[in-house]
């Protein structure tokens, strides 16, 4: 029996390990994609991002459907996209950085300027 609970408690053990996987590029396309960039040993400094993108989505469902969340282990498109603070928040179009927003901003920096880049994208619609 002690044979029995050691093989299945090695095997807990061993399947909770896993190896990071890097997430995809970005996507490279004519829509406007927003990526956040987080850190997950301080999430309490990105509360006021949380709130903007919760208002913004129901006006802009899909672009914030879309969104992709970057965790601070990704360090390649941090590198790319010179990110030296977190939490930040981009809006990315073929590459070129459209927005960039970054640190402890309030909820009101944030939506702003999301709404002036991203109903540019809607009225062009």
């Amino acid at each position: 029996m002690k044979a029995y609970t050691l093989i299945i408690l090695s095997f807990f053990i061993l399947s909770s390990c896993s190896s990071y996987k890097a997430q995809p590029p970005i996507p490279k396309t004519d829509e406007k994609q927003i990526i956040f960039f987080s850190d997950e040993d301080n999430l309490r400094n990105e509360s006021s991002y949380y709130d903007a993108l919760l208002e913004l989505k129901n006006k802009y469902p899909t672009e914030i459907a879309n969104m992709k969340v970057v965790s601070s282990e990704d360090n390649r498109l941090y590198t790319k996209y010179q990110i030296e603070t977190y939490p930040s928040l981009l809006i990315v179009q073929q590459d070129k950085v459209l927005q960039k927003i970054e640190g402890n901003v309030d909820k009101d920096e944030i939506i702003t300027p999301l709404e002036n880049v991203l109903s540019s994208s809607a009225s062009s619609k």
